[in-house]
């Protein structure tokens, strides 16, 4: 990306309202231009998409990079897969953290299995054993995303002091 571009980036996050403060909320705290939107896993994928539709329509911003954790991996791939392709051009990088594979399993119609990622895609787990390695791989490769297992032990739903790892990894895919 160019500096212009940079300068125009919102950065999209899309919080799982069952976890505690994080590091997400440092991250929007920190950033000049952040849109947030908070989903559910009680929520179905309708409404999972109306709510992130209205959150994403009120970025103004050309480019933007996407974060989303726990379900709100699920609620954003649901949303992506309905998505046109000029929205869709407006996505600089997604990084999925922490997806919860008890949400993927409401899809009757296979809306997230369906789904492919248009831009460069981390989905990063845990070392915690939360999100099993292969179940990761596998979805991974069906969304075209490149999974990386975080560095921290335990779990990513902590502030882990800003989760430095992650924004330098959203920096280089920012940059590369």
């Amino acid at each position: 990306m160019d500096t212009y571009a940079l300068e125009d980036l919102t950065l999209f996050l899309v919080r799982d309202a069952a976890e505690p403060p994080m590091w997400l909320d440092r991250w929007a705290a920190s950033y000049p231009q952040v849109q947030i939107t908070e989903v559910s896993a009680a929520q179905t994928i309708a409404q999972w998409q109306q709510q992130i539709a209205a959150a994403f329509q009120a970025v103004k911003g050309r480019h933007i990079a996407v974060v989303a954790h726990g379900s709100g991996v699920a609620a954003w791939l649901a949303w992506l897969y309905q998505a046109d392709m000029l929205t869709q051009k407006r996505l600089c990088n997604m990084i999925l953290v922490s997806p919860k594979p008890e949400t993927f399993y409401q899809d009757e119609v296979h809306t997230l299995q369906r789904v492919r990622c248009p831009c460069r895609t981390a989905l990063v787990i845990g070392n915690s054993g939360d999100c099993d390695r292969q179940w990761a791989q596998q979805h991974a490769d069906l969304w075209r995303a490149r999974l990386l297992v975080s560095p921290h032990a335990g779990r990513l739903d902590g502030t882990l002091g800003g989760w430095q790892w992650g924004m330098k990894l959203m920096q280089e895919m920012l940059l590369a």
